[in-house]
């Protein structure tokens, strides 16, 4: 359970006026004062930001996903076995 809230922040000022230029991948919105966000991977290179309610938690991996992508990700594995 550390492993997971360790991915965790809260949006602060500084972090909105990083993070706001490109905004939350998952959902295209804009981040706010106060969102919570996750280091998810997605479908792009890497970890990014997305709002929390966007993300998946996966155990096995111990990494945040991007919902839609973890649930390609998983259709994809189960035609595969």
């Amino acid at each position: 359970m550390e492993t997971k809230k360790k991915h965790r922040i809260m949006i602060d000022l500084e972090r909105l006026n990083s993070l706001n230029a490109e905004g939350c991948l998952a959902c295209g919105q804009k981040f706010n004062l106060g969102d919570q966000a996750v280091l998810a991977r997605g479908s792009w290179q890497g970890f990014k930001f997305i709002h929390e309610h966007e993300a998946v938690w996966d155990g096995r991996t111990q990494t945040h996903y991007e919902r839609r992508h973890y649930a390609a990700m998983r259709k994809a594995s189960a035609h595969e076995g």
